[in-house]
């Protein structure tokens, strides 16, 4: 893990770069959480299922219909 030197970063950066690196800190789990979610096969994004759900989604009206005239009785 490489470091980060007070003379050549702001303060806001090595807070920054502190808090990447730090097990106890919400950043850093989120971090972790999601680059363990995008190294798993089995994890399906939000998109990944939006999009297989609007493939294979029945459709109750087709695309085109013949417009027949209205008849009177």
């Amino acid at each position: 893990m490489g470091k980060v030197s007070g003379k050549t970063h702001t303060k806001a950066q090595l807070d920054h770069w502190a808090n990447l690196h730090n097990p106890n800190n919400k950043a850093y789990q989120a971090d972790a959480d999601n680059r363990a979610n995008q190294m798993n096969p089995n994890h399906r994004s939000y998109q990944r299922t939006h999009n297989a759900n609007r493939r294979n989604k029945a459709h109750w009206m087709p695309e085109w219909a013949p417009d027949y005239p209205e008849y009177d009785d």
